[in-house]
C-alpha cells in the first residue's frame, strides 16, 4: 500500500506532517509518500532531527518534490485549476494514476473537494 500524504497542506504543515509521518513509518506496512516541496521538508527533517534527509529517517518515506501550495485562502476551484505543481493537485493526479492507494491532505477543504470531483472522477470501472 502506498499512502500519498500532502506534506504542504493545513495549519500546521510542514511540521505536523513531517512528525506524523516519522512516528508512524515504524508501525505500518506501508510505504508513505510525501508530496510536497522536497527542500522545504529534508530542511525541516535536519531541524528537527539532524538528518539530511527524511529517508535516512525510515526506509518507507519518501518524498514526491511540488514547487507550489494550495493556501487556505485560496478560490478552490482557481487554485486546483492554476496550480498544476501544488502539492494537492499532484497527489490527485498520482491517485488517479494508480501511483498510490489513498491521498490524505489537512489542506484547503474546498480544494480537497474540488480536486477529488474534478481530477480523480469516480467512474463505473472504480466502482
Amino acid at each position: 500500500m502506498i499512502i500519498l500524504v500532502d506534506a504542504m497542506g493545513g495549519d500546521n504543515a510542514p511540521d505536523a506532517v513531517i512528525k506524523g509521518a516519522i512516528k508512524a513509518a515504524p508501525e505500518i506496512n506501508a510505504e508513505i509518500c510525501l508530496v510536497g516541496n522536497a527542500e522545504i521538508i529534508n530542511k525541516k527533517v535536519k531541524e528537527f532531527y539532524g538528518k539530511e534527509t527524511i529517508e535516512e529517517m525510515a526506509k518507507n518515506i519518501k518524498i514526491h518534490n511540488t514547487t507550489e501550495v494550495i493556501e487556505m485562502e485560496d478560490i478552490p476551484t482557481v487554485a486546483i485549476k492554476h496550480k498544476k505543481d501544488s502539492s494537492m493537485v499532484v497527489g490527485f493526479r498520482l491517485l488517479k494514476e494508480g501511483q498510490g492507494d489513498v491521498f490524505i491532505s489537512a489542506g484547503n477543504s474546498g480544494a480537497l473537494l474540488t480536486g477529488a470531483t474534478l481530477l480523480v472522477r469516480k467512474n463505473k470501472r472504480n466502482r
